[in-house]
């Protein structure tokens, strides 16, 4: 029951319950803008794979506004992470700015030492209290800045999927008719698959995914292809899929995105500084512009839920309906390589 309120407050945060105005940007912030143009380049790496297409458009814009160039990397979260730490073992940084979930941040700060505070961020204060609260309980907040929620759900082949046998609830993917036909987000490693395995362990217990791993789901970690082979109708159907992908394939007539009647796992989705860079203040100039009402209004244009309190009202009602729904359950970071463990255990 707590966590379900806990949720449900977030929704009602997002939706404008918890509306504060960003501060205006005083003479220090000045002098970042101007360090930044002076070091004239931001190595990027997007672990979300792909799922969040905002980054490319914040990408864009950042060069376009501050004629700073961006060399971006796409790779999961898992590889991004594994990239960074290496990186900064043998002293030899590369990437200024990488994009984390919780997990990836809170095992960066915890037990890799390889990001950094972000320091003072004009608009920080613009993202929901709730999302700043929820940092704080994972002990993350100086590290991490959140700027979209994800929301996870499951794409159907509607050819494949007749009216009537959709699946409504979770529970459904353990359906004998599913056997073989699901292509799924890898949960042994970081991504939306572990957000999902997290979120169900935590509310559906084991005994669920034992079952779930006799379904015979296909792994895979290119999760922006995925999507295009249900569509193509290798498979029935793709779980979890993330909304952030639905653009790619939304105007294709034989695919359909479900929201079982428990809700969506979620992820906060924002990006850490490792511990060295060789471009501080671009890093720092290019996490300030993913919270600008450019970028957040580019996220609820992709399915995707922005941080900043109240933009969500701002939505087309197609984007609305979807991102309105209730958010059932999320990552467990302080678990996570537990939790990975019991993925790989389960899912051999």
């Amino acid at each position: 029951m707590r966590r379900i309120l806990q949720a449900v407050i977030l929704v009602l945060a997002l939706a404008g319950w918890s509306h504060e105005v960003a501060g205006s940007p005083g003479g220090l912030w000045a002098q970042v803008v101007a360090a930044a143009r002076r070091e004239g380049t931001l190595v990027l790496y997007d672990g979300h794979g792909g799922a969040l297409p905002t980054i490319q458009f914040a990408a864009d814009l950042f060069q376009k506004t501050y004629g700073i160039r961006v060399e971006m990397s796409v790779m999961r979260a898992s590889e991004a992470q594994e990239r960074v730490r290496i990186e900064q073992r043998a002293g030899r940084p590369l990437a200024d700015l990488v994009t984390v979930g919780p997990s990836q941040a809170w095992q960066m700060k915890k037990l890799q030492q390889t990001v950094q505070p972000l320091g003072d961020l004009p608009s920080r204060k613009r993202v929901a209290a709730q999302i700043r609260l929820k940092l704080q309980e994972w002990e993350i907040e100086d590290v991490m800045l959140v700027e979209a929620v994800q929301l996870y759900g499951i794409l159907i082949n509607t050819r494949l999927v007749p009216p009537g046998e959709e699946p409504r609830s979770w529970m459904d993917l353990l359906d004998p008719r599913w056997r073989g036909r699901m292509i799924a987000d890898d949960p042994r490693a970081f991504g939306g698959g572990s957000v999902f395995f997290a979120a169900t362990y935590k509310r559906l217990g084991r005994g669920y995914h034992e079952q779930l791993a006799g379904q015979r789901p296909f792994f895979t970690r290119a999760i922006a292809e995925a999507a295009n082979r249900v569509a193509r109708g290798e498979f029935a159907l793709m779980y979890p899929f993330a909304l952030g992908l639905y653009p790619r394939v939304r105007d294709l007539p034989n695919v359909k995105v479900i929201i079982p009647r428990e809700g969506a796992p979620y992820v906060l989705q924002g990006v850490s500084i490792p511990r060295e860079v060789p471009h501080p203040n671009a890093a720092r100039l290019f996490a300030e512009l993913l919270l600008s009402d450019a970028v957040q209004r580019n996220l609820y244009e992709n399915f995707v839920l922005p941080a900043v309190a109240g933009f969500i009202r701002q939505a087309p009602s197609e984007q609305r309906t979807l991102l309105g729904v209730p958010l059932w359950e999320t990552s467990d970071p302080p678990r996570g390589e537990e939790l990975l463990r019991l993925a790989s255990e389960i899912y051999r």
